[in-house]
């Protein structure tokens, strides 16, 4: 009896390699037994959540047609192609609906039996009718299968596709190489991930995941600030860039219009070269999915996006909601997996009292570095990156540095540093979030798969790992352990019966202020991440970090939670006893009953021998302690 090919074409991850005698989004159930010999094509395409298209939606989302290619081997296949026996050699396929079943090789709507292939665009060409193909049995090593999506694109002549098919070092840079013009639609191009089928599934459909070529960027902005509305005024950027930018001093021209941050990216131009090629298996959980590899572009140094945070006159309150830039649309930009750099925020804005008064206070030259594994953006991933403003901030209300990299070289920085909350989520593929605070250092939470904007920020049972980043170097910072002394961090539970917890007034509960706060290790314990590249992605690989650069903790229960990394330790002071002879020089304190030590004033002989009983001087002088600070909510 003939045996024949099904395809299904999925680009949802949750189905990604895997084979089934069932066509998804099909109109029945089709097995080797029940139909012909010839091949049919289903398959399903992933929406822009974390489902999957099927049928007709799906065959929308590819422009009802995609182009495979597809190998048999006689011999296990290896590096060169030689014994790599081409059987699709870019086979046209087409989607008419409601046709399944009306010729042998149309099973769903799809047929590829007849049609003439894409005469342009596209190599190797077919150079003949295409016609039905079967499983040939004598291929003891299995077939490998690849194919992508983007009709309009080489039929407009935006994009030219070439197979690789010799030439590489591995299995799996038997890709694509994809020439890309400014004017193409990344949103329309999708490429399969490699397939290979053993003996031992032959007659079953041969299961094709598609990913999209470009990646999803969208920012949004909200703010914590007690008693104020925020505004932002104005984003910095550095317009002579002709390399990653690495300091926020070159960041000097102002961008009162848009959103901009210096970030390396890949520019849109004309001829622009990816390389399409699959992950390995020394990434056994990733194993042939698509990567792309920016081997010959053009890059660019700022990423701009559109007017929607500066012309807000108030930022949102919640990141449930917050201010979107182009109402919380995505822009779809070129993948970036190879970037190296970490993206670099400056901006000023304006704080606004709500009591009536119209007070304002201007904010200015505040930083934020988001590290760089979490700008390295990968095809088919959306990312959301949501800021935080409180009352946390590293901006100065002063004169601002002449160097920004150097706050001292400036007036102070006021209301203590900014926060910022940079989370990357609603992934196409997978769901990455991370949440980046700028205290001082930026401090970056993280959750595979966490929703961030639908929880609040984690949830209990949830493994957060923590990285601390350095504003002047951009690099993690050594975890020398748990505990409290300079370079060790500690996560907390925190309470209150007095102020509210936020990320100054822990600052002022570790510098000793009587603010109603407690703060007790949390249970579990916190620990540091001594192994290198061991934090996990949504996708199952993990963060190229070194060993001892972060800390994980898993809350057992909803609450409040405080990380904190020691800089420089508080250290309090400590008083005596006034004594019993007057001293002009010396300052005296009165102390209250939540032994808060306040100055004297105006003692003389006389009121010092009235009141020198409830009178206290320094002993030895204390020190501010000098920490970064987030405030993480579990719900």
């Amino acid at each position: 009896m003939k045996k024949y090919y099904s395809f299904i074409a999925l680009a949802a991850l949750a189905l990604a390699s895997c084979t089934s005698d069932e066509f998804v989004g099909g109109n029945e159930k089709v097995t080797t037994e029940s139909k012909g010999s010839a091949i049919g094509f289903d398959f399903g395409v992933p929406n822009l959540t974390r489902g999957s298209l099927s049928g007709a939606d799906a065959a929308e989302a590819l422009n009802y047609q995609f182009v495979v290619y597809g190998t048999k081997h006689t011999e296990e296949e290896v590096e060169a192609a030689t014994n790599d026996e081409v059987v699709f050699k870019n086979y046209k396929v087409e989607w008419t609906d409601n046709t399944a079943g009306t010729t042998e090789s149309n099973t769903h709507n799809w047929e590829y039996v007849g049609l003439t292939p894409y005469a342009e665009g596209v190599s190797p060409v077919v150079t003949s009718t295409q016609t039905i193909k079967y499983w040939d049995y004598s291929a003891n090593k299995g077939y490998t299968f690849y194919a992508f999506a983007g009709k309009d694109q080489v039929t407009a002549k935006n994009v030219t596709i070439t197979k690789i098919t010799e030439g590489t070092n591995s299995l799996y840079e038997k890709g694509y190489t994809v020439t890309i013009k400014k004017s193409a639609n990344l949103d329309q191009l999708f490429y399969s991930d490699r397939t290979p089928v053993a003996k031992s599934e032959y007659g079953k459909p041969v299961v094709l995941t598609f990913r999209n070529l470009g990646s999803r960027v969208r920012v949004g902005f909200y703010e914590t600030v007690p008693g104020y509305s925020v505004k932002i005024n104005k984003f910095y950027y550095d317009d002579d860039a002709s390399a990653a930018v690495t300091t926020f001093k070159a960041m000097d021209k102002a961008n009162e219009t848009n959103f901009t941050a210096a970030l390396q990216n890949v520019a849109p131009a004309d001829n622009n070269s990816l390389t399409i090629t699959y992950y390995d298996k020394t990434d056994e959980d990733i194993e042939n999915h698509v990567k792309v590899t920016n081997s010959g572009v053009e890059y660019g140094y700022n990423l701009t996006l559109g007017t929607g945070i500066i012309d807000a006159e108030k930022l949102a309150t919640t990141s449930a909601t917050p201010t979107w830039d182009n109402n919380g649309n995505y822009t779809t930009v070129y993948p970036f997996e190879q970037n190296t750099n970490p993206m670099l925020i400056r901006v000023d804005y304006t704080l606004t009292a709500e009591d009536g008064s119209n007070e304002t206070i201007e904010v200015k030259n505040a930083r934020v570095v988001v590290p760089t594994n979490f700008v390295q953006w990968k095809s088919n991933y959306a990312y959301t990156y949501l800021f935080k403003i409180s009352n946390n901030t590293n901006g100065t209300t002063g004169t601002v540095p002449t160097d920004p990299d150097d706050p001292e070289s400036g007036d102070p920085e006021g209301l203590f540093p900014i926060t910022f909350d940079a989370v990357a989520v609603t992934a196409t593929d997978y769901t990455q979030e991370t949440i980046t605070t700028v205290a001082t250092n930026n401090v970056t939470t993280y959750a595979v798969n966490s929703d961030v904007t639908t929880v609040g920020e984690y949830k209990a049972g949830e493994t957060i790992y923590v990285v601390d980043e350095n504003t002047s170097t951009h690099e993690p910072l050594t975890v020398s352990g748990i505990g409290v002394t300079a370079g060790n961090a500690t996560v907390y539970t925190a309470t209150t019966t007095g102020d509210a917890i936020s990320e100054a007034t822990v600052l002022a509960k570790l510098n000793g202020a009587p603010n109603g706060i407690t703060l007790t290790a949390a249970s579990p314990a916190a620990t540091v991440v001594t192994e290198a590249n061991s934090i996990p992605q949504a996708d199952g690989s993990t963060y190229t970090l070194a060993a001892n650069k972060a800390v994980q903790f898993t809350p057992a229960s909803a609450g409040t939670y405080v990380y904190v990394y020691t800089n420089t330790a508080y250290v309090a002071t400590e008083y005596e006893a006034a004594g019993d002879t007057f001293d002009a020089a010396e300052t005296y304190f009165f102390k209250t009953d939540k032994d808060v030590y306040y100055a004297a004033s105006g003692l003389s002989t006389d009121n010092f021998d009235k009141y020198k009983a409830d009178l206290w001087k320094v002993k030895t002088d204390g020190t501010v302690g000098v920490y970064d600070i987030k405030v993480i909510i579990i719900k």
